[in-house]
């Protein structure tokens, strides 16, 4: 399906019933990471997965700004008329939610990030490393807004009020004490670690998160 928001088109898979549960893809992905994810989470939930700008089936270019992106959601779940809806934000998907959800309190109840930083030091240098080489020479868009974007004042951070559950891989490239430090600034947030994941194995292609996501989405 797909569904015109801000000038382009965003290509969407929905599946299942029951509330909201919409899954946001990191840089470099599109909706297709989830694949293990959708089809148990759709006997829960109604769960949509976008593809964003400039990502497997959706038009137009990878955005320059994460608050391109940002505003994509927003009319996203507008359009859809999504009411309290349930969001799982991957690597820079989370920083995304994260920006939406300080902005626009009432467009999201619940939110879960996994494997997301919100300023340079939350990363080993190897990926500022892969980011730079990617971002800078070879002139990708996502590298380049993952190096010059990726900053989350904690004031921002404590406008949150929403439930957030942060996830972090124990051997992710994402520092473990970095979302620790950071989850700290959310009023209603949890912190969990993945034992023994890197950034990729839990989320991408795979079903570690299931009894987490639905866990934290079925409390009250």
């Amino acid at each position: 399906m797909k569904v015109k928001v801000n000038n382009i088109e965003l290509y969407y898979q929905k599946l299942g019933q029951g509330h909201p549960l919409i899954l946001i893809h990191g840089h470099h992905q599109d909706g297709a990471i989830f694949d293990k994810l959708i089809a148990p989470l759709s006997l829960y939930y109604t769960v949509y997965v976008p593809d964003m700008r400039g990502h497997g089936l959706s038009s137009g270019e990878a955005s320059e700004h994460y608050q391109t992106d940002v505003e994509d959601l927003a009319e996203f779940i507008r359009k859809l008329n999504l009411k309290e809806a349930y969001v799982l934000g991957y690597g820079a998907g989370g920083v995304i939610a994260l920006l939406l959800a300080s902005q626009d309190p009432n467009l999201i109840a619940k939110l879960i990030v996994a494997g997301t930083y919100v300023n340079g030091n939350g990363v080993t240098a190897s990926h500022i490393t892969w980011n730079s080489v990617r971002g800078i020479f070879i002139g990708d868009r996502d590298s380049r807004v993952a190096l010059k974007e990726t900053f989350i004042d904690p004031r921002r951070l404590q406008q949150i009020k929403i439930p957030t559950l942060c996830v972090v891989g124990e051997k992710d490239w994402v520092k473990v004490e970095h979302v620790r430090w950071y989850s700290q600034f959310l009023p209603n947030s949890r912190l969990v670690i993945m034992p023994r994941q890197k950034h990729e194995s839990y989320v991408v292609h795979s079903l570690k998160m299931l009894d987490l996501i639905k866990d934290f989405y079925k409390e009250n």
